[in-house]
């Protein structure tokens, strides 16, 4: 086809946002030639235009031309048809009714536009439903909270659904397991604006189906209907609120239950009048069998990456969807391909359960050592520097996509940023400084006093052995003391037979490190250096990492150093790293700094998890102050970051090797790296 001339090779997209974004590159696979039209929606909503406006300055050089702004439709339409498209399909939700009426009135293939409205208004949907016989929800739309309170006793059944008529992505979605409930969320909706910019006049409560929740993408051409591909949900619930996305996977294989699924798919979409294009229709396993929540006559949202759901299935919704108007051949060969994807794809929906502004996002380093992470979207973090805390579908803090041939790789990985989440949210978004921390500097270490950076010289004997037996060490293994300080414990793991290299950022303990190795007639390699910085590759039969040793930097940078021991440690190497314990973090360290005549002021700043200690010395040079700022990870933490560094926590004491508790002051690690 000459995309040049051929006046029938003009495509219209509605609304060509969310998924609607790669319908451009589809048309033109197929030397088609995409025009945009916007449906207007979003002038009714300042969020939702600036969102539109945004999108259409990254979209003008995807299309041929861009219809926006309009404010006569019959001129649309005359303009439109000057041009004598050949389809006409929604990009999004927000599209599906004005693309039905282009149809109509351009005279190109489309969906009834008499009853759009069924498939927009979600209890138009599931009273067509029960009109024709097909499994559906109880469900009535009401102003009155009486009636909806008269309506869920009916049921007798709780919890019951509210959500809003006309809605997306979970928008105003909540589940109330009580009058209560229903009586908060009921004031809570009613009246409110969607992200749509339409106001809520009534309030839908719904008949709770409960079971697991499956995703059925389809395109259709003259009422026959194809699998495009098939989505797990898994949703975590949150009382009284809306069901928060945690991961949706690609089903890979098709059993029974999936085919009962797809097939009821199918007579939705005869019931709901969707002949030609695609259509996201999501439906509940229960035990009774497959159930409507909504549907969609348009592509999945949530802008999957297509190149992922290429390479598993051959073939994205996108581009069935294009055959579907334009291929009526293709469609016909499209309809005979087995469903046989070959990856596992999962998305995954982080969830925040902090808010704020953010520093950095750890995050993104640390998802991109699992091995099936292929992208990530954290452009709204970025963007923003801020990150909401999640209540629905709509501010999920960030999406990470997986995709891997062994569903169990995918799986693992899903398992440690589902981890994250619960145990060390700071590890995603690293929260900006409040007020108590604000005045720390990036290099506060450098800044504190040379003695409170070093244990008593009584101690280092006692420190040596515990490090000797926690690491079953021998003599003539390769240690790096990292950092050393003045060596008084790594002296101790040298006279042992120890063969050990020593590094720290102060040259001054560097060189007394030298008169201790040299007084006791043994030597050692030792160096001025960043452990950030280290640069040894498979050296070190050991790594020691000992008194209060990480965390001095940005989360980042510290998940940096881990890497480094990583790097530099053998094959079948071990790290050990001794540090605080939260549970007993504030009244050891205070006690600490008591015993060592020092005044102090200890505080905990829970939103940055750092130590913020004030420190009064007294020195050669009079009386200053340091404000130092330690950060403290928690247990979980440090099993989270060493996994991802790729090292094996292998052990876990408490201090001088006791069993480790939660009341325990002190952890002390073993990690070991694998070996080839």
């Amino acid at each position: 086809m000459n995309q040049k001339s051929a006046p029938s090779s003009i495509a219209l997209v509605v609304d060509g946002y969310s998924t609607g974004q790669f319908y451009p590159t589809a048309l033109r696979e197929k030397g088609l030639r995409p025009v945009h039209v916007s449906s207007g929606t979003e002038k009714h909503s300042p969020g939702l235009e600036s969102y539109v406006s945004e999108a259409l300055d990254h979209m003008r050089h995807d299309y041929e031309t861009l219809f926006h702004g309009w404010s006569n439709m019959d001129d649309l339409v005359a303009s439109l048809a000057a041009m004598v498209p050949c389809c006409v399909m929604a990009g999004c939700e927000m599209g599906v009714e004005m693309a039905d009426q282009l149809a109509l009135r351009l005279g190109l293939p489309g969906n009834d536009a008499a009853t759009s409205h069924i498939r927009r208004d979600k209890l138009a949907m599931h009273d067509t439903l029960a009109q024709v016989g097909l499994p559906s929800l109880a469900s009535l739309a009401t102003d009155s909270l009486d009636e909806a309170l008269a309506f869920a006793a009916d049921l007798d059944s709780w919890p019951v659904v509210v959500k809003p008529l006309r809605s997306a992505a979970t928008e105003g979605v909540r589940f109330c397991r009580s009058a209560e409930e229903l009586r908060d969320a009921f004031h809570w909706l009613l009246g409110s604006f969607s992200q749509f910019g339409e106001r809520n006049a009534q309030v839908l409560i719904q008949q709770y189906a409960k079971g697991r929740e499956y995703a059925v993408n389809t395109v259709s051409r003259d009422g026959r209907h194809i699998l495009s591909d098939l989505w797990v949900y898994e949703k975590i619930q949150t009382p009284g609120g809306a069901p928060l996305y945690d991961r949706t996977q690609l089903v890979r294989t098709l059993n029974t239950d999936h085919r009962a699924i797809v097939d009821y798919a199918f007579q939705v979409l005869d019931a709901l009048g969707i002949r030609i294009g695609p259509a996201h229709t999501e439906i509940m396993l229960t035990d009774r069998g497959p159930v409507l929540i909504e549907c969609g006559a348009r592509p999945m949202g949530g802008a999957f990456p297509q190149d992922l759901i290429r390479e598993s299935l051959g073939h994205t919704q996108v581009q069935w969807a294009v055959d579907s108007y334009a291929d009526a051949g293709t469609f016909d060969s499209n309809a005979r391909q087995p469903y046989l994807p070959t990856h596992s794809i999962c998305v995954k929906s982080l969830i925040s359960t902090q808010e704020g502004a953010i520093q950095a996002i750890p995050g993104i380093a640390l998802a991109t050592r699992l091995p099936s992470v292929r992208y990530g979207n954290f452009i709204g973090a970025l963007s923003n520097g801020q990150v909401a805390r999640t209540v629905d579908l709509l501010t999920n803090s960030a999406h990470v996509f997986l995709c891997h041939q062994d569903q169990a790789v995918v799986d693992a990985d899903w398992a440690i940023l589902r981890e994250l989440e619960i145990e060390a949210q700071n590890l995603l978004f690293e929260m900006s400084p409040t007020e108590a921390s604000l005045e720390i500097q990036d290099d506060w270490f450098a800044h504190v006093p040379d003695e409170c950076w070093l244990k008593p010289e009584a101690e280092s004997y006692r420190d040596a052995d515990f490090i000797w037996q926690a690491l079953g060490l021998s003599a003539g293994e390769r240690v790096l003391d990292c950092p050393c300080g003045d060596s008084r414990v790594g002296v101790h793991l040298a006279q042992r037979g120890a063969i050990v290299t020593g590094l720290d950022l102060n040259p001054k303990f560097i060189a007394r490190a030298g008169e201790r190795f040299a007084a006791a007639g043994i030597s050692a390699q030792l160096r001025v250096g960043d452990m950030r910085e280290l640069d040894d590759k498979n050296t070190y039969d050991v790594i020691v990492n000992w008194f209060n040793s990480f965390g001095y930097f940005g989360i980042e940078d510290d998940f940096q150093v881990l890497l480094r021991f990583a790097e530099a440690l053998c094959p079948g190497g071990r790290l050990l790293m001794e540090a605080p314990n939260r549970a007993g973090l504030l009244d050891n360290l205070v006690r600490r700094h008591e015993a060592e005549s020092r005044q102090s002021t200890v505080a905990w700043d829970e939103v940055t998890e750092r130590l913020i200690t004030h420190l009064t010395v007294t020195g050669p040079d009079g009386v200053r102050e340091v404000k130092s700022g330690a950060r403290m990870y928690s247990l979980a933490q440090y099993k989270l970051l060493i996994q991802l560094a790729g090292l094996r926590l292998d052990q876990v004491y408490g201090e001088e090797l006791t069993p480790f508790r939660e009341t325990s002051r002190r952890m002390i690690m073993v990690a070991v790296k694998p070996g080839p």
